[in-house]
C-alpha cells in the first residue's frame, strides 16, 4: 500500500456509502469518510506516524476502550480465575519455553525444554513462549504487579540473544523451520489444512511469537521488544518476497493465524507502510471473499483457523477505514454469534463449523474450543469499538460467563480444550506442564483480559457494559467509577463516581434484556423510570408482528440507558438486574434446549466425574444415565425451582425420566455451568411432552429389539483400538505403530496401509460382515480409498455414504464360497497407494438369516 490514509477515504468515499447499505451501522457513511479524510489532511501531509495512525484510529472508534492498565478487576469468580492464572504463569520457566529457540540458532539451552505441543518434532514448537509472553504482558497491565513485566523482560532479552544469533531477523523455535521456508520462498509449496511442507502450521506458531512481542511493546514499554518484531517482520517480507499471488493463496491454506493483525499492528506501531503491506498478503482471500459478499460459507471450515484472520480484518479497519476489511468481520461475527453458537457462546464441533441453525444433532461429542472463544471474545470487544451496540455486550456476557468461566478449573487453574455441551459430558482438562495444547496458550492470555470490555468512553459519554466488581479510572474528566457487584450469584450492581470537579456527561448503562420489566435503576436514592421492553422494540418494523421465521433473529436485544446530568464526587448508580429461567432450544429443533437462568446456562448435575482425558487421548468417559425433561407442556416456572442453600442452584423438579421409563420421575440438580468442574454434566436436554416420550419409548423398544435381533445372530464383534478385543481377533497392522485414535467417546483405527483381524464365521449360515464408520455433523461424509477383503479375496470397495450424521453401519455381503468348512477367515482392510482408510470402529460378523 503505496497511497496515505486520507488518499484512500477520499476514493473510499463511494464504496463506503454502498456498503454502509448491505453492512449496517458498522460502515462508515459518506459523510463520516469525507469528514476524517479532511481532518486527516495534516497528519498525512509527509508520512504516516504512529501518532496519526492512532490518532486515525481513535477517530474510527465510536466508544474507545478503557485500557486494561485503568481497569481492576476487584471480586467475583473473574477475579479469582485472574489470580490463579497469574501464579501459574510465574510458577512456569521461561527458560525451558526458550530451549528450542537457542537450540535452533545454535545456542546452548538453559534448561530441559517443555514436551507436549511445544516439544520437539512435528509441534507447534515455540508457541508457548509467545502465549506466555502475551500473557504475562496482559497480566501486568491487568494487575500492575512488577513481577509480569520481570517476566517479560527476561523473555524479550532471551529472544533478541537468539534473533542475533541467526543474524537476518529470524525468529523461530520450528524443527527445520528456515528449511522449510526456504522450500515455501522458491515456490515448493506442499499446503494442506495444517501442514505446510511437512510443518505443523508454522505461520500460526510464529504469530505467536509476533503478538508476544507487540504485547509486551504495547503493555509493559518494552521497546526492544518493538524491535525485535520489526526485524523479524524483516526476515518474512524477504522470504515471502518471491512469491506470486497464486502461490501466496496456495501457502495460505494451512493455518496461519492471525499474521494480517499482528503487521497490521506493527504498521501502527511504526508508521512502516511494508507492513500494511505485508499484512495484505496474508489476506485469505479465497475464505474472506465469500464473507464481504454476505455469504456464509463456515461450513466444513475448521473454527479457530478462520477467527484471527477476521480479527485482523477487524484490527485493519480501524487504521484504514478499508470497508471490506469491517463488512468482512461484521458479518462473519454476527453469524458465529447468532446462527452457529450454542447456548454457552461456543461453537462447533470437533473444532469444525457446521451449516447455520443446524445444531440440535450437533451439540453431542467434543464441541466449543476454548481458542475459539477467547477469539470471539477479542473480536466482539473490538467491533463494540466502531459500533457501540448492545449485541457485542451480549455476547460477551455470555461467552465470558459461561464457557470461559468454565474452561478453568478453580482449584488448579487447569484450562479445558473443550468445554463440551452435550448430554452427559465432562471437561477435557489439560496438563499445565506438560500437554501445552492452544488452550493452554490462549488460557495463558484469556483471564488477564477479564476487565477488557467492561467499560468504554467517548468525549462525552461513558458506557458500562457488564457486571463485574471492579474499579476503572476513564480518561474523559477525570472520573473514578468503582462497581460493587453481587453478578453472577446475585442481582445487585452499584456504581460510584468520583471526579476532580464536577461534570456534565451522558452514563450509559446496558439495561440486560434478559433482566425483563424487574430491572430498576437509580441515582442517589431516586428512581430513573423505565418503559416497558416492549415499547423499545418494534418486532414488526414495518411489516406483521409473529410472522414465521427464526425466533432467534427476531429476538429482543439489550439496551443502554443513557443519564445525561452534572455528575460529582459521591454520586451513586443502584441496579436492580433480576435473573428469570428459561429455556433456550436450538433453531432447528425445539425439542432440544437448555435452561437459562438470565445470561448465565444452568447445566444438569449428573454426578462426579467418571474420568478426565486430555484432547484425543486416554480412556473414554463412562457415559451417565442421560436423563429427558417430560416437561414441555408446562411453564418452566412450574418445574425449575430454585435450591434455598445457594444461589444459582435449582432443581428440575420430578420432571426427568430415564430410559423412556414410564411414569418413574425424579428430580435433576441444575447449577451455573461454570461449577461444572469435575463433574458429568449436561448442558443441553431433550425437553418432551408426554405424549413425545411415549412415542419415544416405542421407538427405542422398537430399536432395542432390532439390536437385539442382531446380537443374537452375531457371531463375533470387534473393537479396533481397544487393547484387549484386538489381542482375541489377532489384529495385525502395516505400519505396526498405527495410532488409535478416540472420536466421541470411541476408538478408532484407519489412516494408510492396512490392518486386519481374525474373525470367527458359521459355515452353515449366509454370513454378513457390518463396518461401522462416523460422519462427522455438517461435515461432508467419511472418506477413503480402501478396500475390505476377506482372506485375500476383495468383496467390497468403500463407499461413503453422506446420509448418517453421526455412526453407521455399512453392510456387505461375504460369499459363501469365503466361508465353507471355515471357523474363522481374515478381514483386512487395505488402503490404495495413496489412499487412506476412514476410521473404522466396529466389525461385526453376524448370520444373515
Amino acid at each position: 500500500m503505496t497511497t496515505t490514509r486520507r488518499d484512500f477515504l477520499q476514493r473510499s468515499v463511494t464504496a463506503s456509502a454502498a456498503a454502509a447499505l448491505s453492512a449496517g451501522p458498522l460502515a462508515a457513511s459518506a459523510s463520516a469518510a469525507e469528514r476524517m479524510a479532511r481532518e486527516d489532511d495534516a497528519a498525512n501531509a509527509a508520512v504516516d506516524t504512529p501518532a496519526t495512525i492512532k490518532a486515525f484510529e481513535r477517530r474510527m472508534f465510536r466508544a474507545k476502550p478503557v485500557a486494561l492498565s485503568k481497569v481492576r478487576v476487584t471480586g467475583g469468580p473473574l477475579q479469582h480465575a485472574q489470580e490463579i492464572t497469574g501464579k501459574y504463569l510465574l510458577s512456569l520457566n521461561p527458560d525451558r519455553m526458550m530451549a528450542y529457540y537457542r537450540m535452533r540458532a545454535g545456542l546452548s539451552k538453559k534448561a530441559e525444554p517443555y514436551t507436549g505441543w511445544d516439544g520437539a518434532g512435528k509441534n507447534l514448537t515455540g508457541h508457548i513462549a509467545g502465549h506466555h509472553l502475551s500473557g504475562v504482558s496482559y497480566m501486568y497491565a491487568a494487575t500492575g504487579d512488577v513481577k509480569f513485566k520481570e517476566r517479560a523482560d527476561y523473555l524479550v532479552r532471551e529472544l533478541k540473544e537468539v534473533q542475533d544469533k541467526h543474524g537476518d531477523g529470524y525468529l523461530s523455535a520450528l524443527e527445520n523451520g528456515r528449511e522449510k521456508f526456504a522450500e515455501v520462498s522458491k515456490g515448493d509449496i506442499r499446503s494442506g489444512g495444517f501442514d505446510l511442507n511437512g510443518l505443523w502450521s508454522p505461520w500460526y506458531v510464529l504469530h505467536k511469537t509476533f503478538a508476544g512481542l507487540r504485547d509486551s511493546y504495547r503493555l509493559t514499554g518494552n521497546p526492544v521488544a518493538l524491535t525485535l518484531g520489526t526485524k523479524f517482520a524483516g526476515w518474512a517480507e524477504r522470504a515471502m518476497a518471491p512469491l506470486d499471488e497464486d502461490q501466496w493463496a496456495r501457502m495460505l491454506n494451512t493455518e496461519h493465524g492471525g499474521m494480517n493483525e499482528v503487521l497490521a499492528d506493527l504498521y501502527a506501531d511504526t508508521g512502516d507502510k511494508r507492513w500494511l503491506t505485508l499484512s495484505y498478503k496474508f489476506e485469505h482471500k479465497d475464505f474472506t471473499d465469500a464473507l464481504k459478499r454476505h455469504q456464509d460459507n463456515l461450513s466444513g471450515k475448521h473454527g479457530n483457523c478462520q477467527i484471527p484472520k477476521i480479527m485482523g480484518s477487524a484490527k485493519r479497519y480501524g487504521y484504514t477505514a478499508d470497508t471490506s476489511d469491517i463488512v468482512a468481520a461484521a458479518f462473519f461475527f454476527d453469524r458465529v454469534a447468532q446462527h452457529h453458537s450454542y447456548s454457552t457462546g461456543g461453537h462447533g464441533l470437533s473444532e469444525y463449523f457446521g451449516a447455520p441453525d443446524q445444531l440440535s444433532a450437533r451439540v453431542d461429542g467434543r464441541t466449543a474450543e476454548t481458542c475459539n472463544v477467547y477469539n470471539m471474545l477479542k473480536l466482539s470487544r473490538r467491533l463494540f469499538s466502531y459500533s457501540p451496540d448492545p449485541h457485542y455486550a451480549d455476547f460477551n456476557e455470555r461467552a465470558l460467563f459461561n464457557h470461559i468461566l468454565a474452561s478453568i478449573d478453580p482449584e488448579d487453574a487447569r484450562t479445558s480444550y473443550m468445554v463440551p455441551v452435550g448430554r452427559g459430558v465432562t471437561q477435557e482438562y489439560q496438563d499445565m506442564q506438560r500437554s501445552f495444547t492452544c488452550c493452554v496458550g490462549s488460557g495463558m492470555e484469556s483471564h488477564a483480559l477479564h476487565g477488557d470490555g467492561v467499560y468504554y468512553e467517548s468525549d462525552d459519554k461513558l458506557w458500562v457494559n457488564l457486571f463485574v466488581p471492579s474499579t476503572v479510572q476513564f480518561t474523559m474528566g477525570g472520573v473514578k467509577l468503582t462497581q460493587e457487584t453481587s453478578f453472577p450469584d446475585g442481582d445487585q450492581a452499584k456504581l460510584s463516581l468520583a471526579m476532580a470537579a464536577p461534570k456534565t456527561f451522558t452514563l450509559a448503562v446496558r439495561r440486560p434484556v434478559w433482566a425483563g420489566d424487574a430491572f430498576k435503576i437509580s441515582v442517589n436514592g431516586t428512581a430513573v423510570p423505565q418503559p416497558e421492553l416492549t415499547a423499545l422494540y418494534n418486532a414488526a418494523a414495518g411489516g406483521r408482528n409473529g410472522a414465521p421465521g427464526n425466533e432467534a433473529a427476531n429476538a429482543q436485544p439489550s439496551s443502554y440507558v443513557e443519564i445525561k446530568r452534572l455528575w460529582k464526587t459521591g454520586d451513586v448508580v443502584e441496579l436492580s438486574i433480576p435473573k428469570t429461567v428459561s429455556l433456550e432450544p436450538t433453531a432447528d429443533n425445539k425439542q432440544v434446549a437448555s435452561v437459562m437462568w438470565g445470561p448465565l446456562v444452568l447445566a444438569g448435575d449428573l454426578g462426579p466425574g467418571r474420568g478426565e482425558r486430555g484432547a484425543g487421548g486416554g480412556a473414554p468417559t463412562p457415559r451417565p444415565q442421560i436423563p429427558v425433561l417430560v416437561a414441555a407442556d408446562r411453564p418452566i416456572a412450574e418445574w425449575v425451582k430454585p435450591d434455598p442453600a445457594r444461589a444459582g442452584n435449582f432443581s428440575a423438579h420430578q420432571v426427568a425420566r430415564f430410559d423412556a421409563q414410564q411414569g418413574v420421575s425424579a428430580d435433576v440438580s441444575l447449577t451455573p455451568f461454570y461449577r461444572t468442574h469435575r463433574r458429568t454434566y449436561s448442558v443441553y436436554f431433550d425437553v418432551l411432552t408426554p405424549k413425545d416420550f411415549a412415542e419415544r419409548g416405542a421407538s427405542m423398544a422398537a430399536e432395542r429389539a432390532r439390536v437385539a435381533k442382531m446380537e443374537a445372530s452375531t457371531v463375533a464383534l470387534v473393537q479396533p483400538g481397544e487393547m484387549q478385543p484386538e489381542r482375541d481377533y489377532n489384529y495385525v497392522s502395516e505400519p505396526a505403530d498405527r495410532p488409535t485414535v478416540r472420536t466421541n467417546g470411541r476408538a478408532n483405527r484407519g489412516g494408510a496401509g492396512w490392518f486386519s483381524f481374525d474373525i470367527p464365521v458359521d459355515p452353515s449360515a449366509p454370513m454378513m460382515l457390518a463396518v461401522t464408520y462416523m460422519n462427522e455433523l455438517g461435515l461432508s461424509a467419511a472418506n477413503g480409498d480402501f478396500e475390505i477383503l476377506v482372506d485375500g479375496t476383495s468383496i467390497a470397495k468403500f463407499v461413503p455414504n453422506p446420509k448418517p450424521g453421526s455412526f453407521y453401519d455399512a453392510q456387505y455381503s461375504v460369499p459363501a464360497s469365503l466361508v465353507a468348512g471355515k471357523t474363522k477367515v481374515t478381514v483386512k482392510f487395505q488402503a490404495s497407494v495413496r489412499g487412506r482408510i476412514a476410521p473404522v470402529f466396529g466389525v461385526r460378523m453376524y448370520r444373515a438369516n
